[in-house]
């Protein structure tokens, strides 16, 4: 019998057709990253087939128990933002965002000049081209050059005498499930207030690293989430599970970089997202399933309920058993 997103998906492909569905509101099915969330793929979508996620940054087993982690590792200069099969179609999703949904992808706080132009500078010079535009313009035009989206941290001193990093520029056009404009003007702790356990495991540990920053020493991390749904530009919630079958569940995961800013002292953070059909991610080694397994059964509830797997857990922990 068809799967509800097979039934879904045979209207989800044309644009035109005034039958097609949205699912749990202004969510509409379909099977291509590089359409946005609710709207309908071009019919060349039908043959996209997604690139494997790099073998480099997919999640390992640490320790017995489940617990949020940095995991930041050092990065050579030359492998910071590299390209890959899917880049030229993430930089054409972003020039469709930034032309159609500028408000939506682009954030800045007043005082970020300096920062985001900076930022853009180090982003520019690494890719070898040379910028025409100031500020967060800068910072757009810059966010074109990678498939990476781009967010600036500026150093404030707070009414206490301390440091903060606070979010006041950013071009992201591939948000998981969060609004970029609920996070501007905000530090690290507030920025991931709604990721549960965050602020009991790393909240402290995350802003004392960041001080630690060098320039020419970035690092990067990466994490992992389960989804009903492709879409890299993202930013809304589903009201409610929108398939029924683990087969056509979705991994999801983020390469992140941070590097410090030498002139500003602000920190560039960059986040670039993959997606994987979760049966071809499972197929390529028992080791990958068995991890993934292993992940799923530690997570606590409420954090499976913030990486979007907690109704399908069940059912995801007896079909994956295949893959093992």
């Amino acid at each position: 019998m068809p799967s509800q997103f097979a039934l879904t998906a045979a209207y989800a492909c044309h644009r035109s057709d005034e039958s097609i569905i949205h699912v749990a509101g202004i969510h509409v099915l379909h099977r291509h990253p590089f359409t946005p969330f609710d709207e309908s793929p071009p019919a060349v979508s039908v043959s996209f087939s997604a690139m494997p996620i790099p073998e480099e940054i997919l999640p390992q087993i640490i320790g017995e128990n489940f617990r949020h982690r940095l995991g930041a590792f050092p990065i050579e200069i030359t492998n910071w933002l590299p390209r890959d099969a899917e880049t030229d179609l993430t930089i054409a999703l972003k020039k469709k965002l930034l032309a159609s949904r500028h408000d939506e992808v682009v954030g800045f706080n007043s005082g970020g000049e300096a920062v985001a132009q900076e930022a853009a500078l180090l982003v520019s010079q690494w890719s070898g081209v040379k910028l025409t535009s100031t500020g967060i313009n800068a910072l757009v035009e810059a966010s074109l050059l990678v498939a990476d989206d781009l967010a600036v941290l500026q150093p404030v001193n707070s009414l206490d005498g301390s440091e903060k990093l606070l979010l006041t520029a950013a071009v992201v056009c591939c948000p998981s499930r969060w609004s970029l404009a609920e996070k501007m003007g905000h530090d690290m702790l507030a920025v991931h207030a709604p990721v549960a356990k965050y602020a009991e495991h790393v909240g402290a540990a995350v802003d004392n690293y960041f001080q630690r920053i060098t320039v020419e020493k970035p690092v990067w991390r990466s994490n992992w989430i389960i989804q009903d749904h492709p879409a890299l530009f993202q930013p809304v919630i589903p009201q409610g599970p929108l398939l029924e079958n683990p087969q056509d569940l979705w991994i999801r995961m983020e390469r992140q970089t941070l590097r410090r800013l030498p002139e500003t002292g602000g920190v560039l953070f960059t986040i670039r997202g993959f997606q994987q059909p979760l049966p071809e991610y499972l197929s390529r080694s028992k080791d990958i399933a068995s991890n993934l397994r292993t992940l799923l059964e530690r997570l606590p509830d409420d954090v499976a309920q913030y990486k979007s797997v907690y109704h399908y857990r069940p059912n995801i922990l007896q079909w994956i058993n295949q893959f093992c």
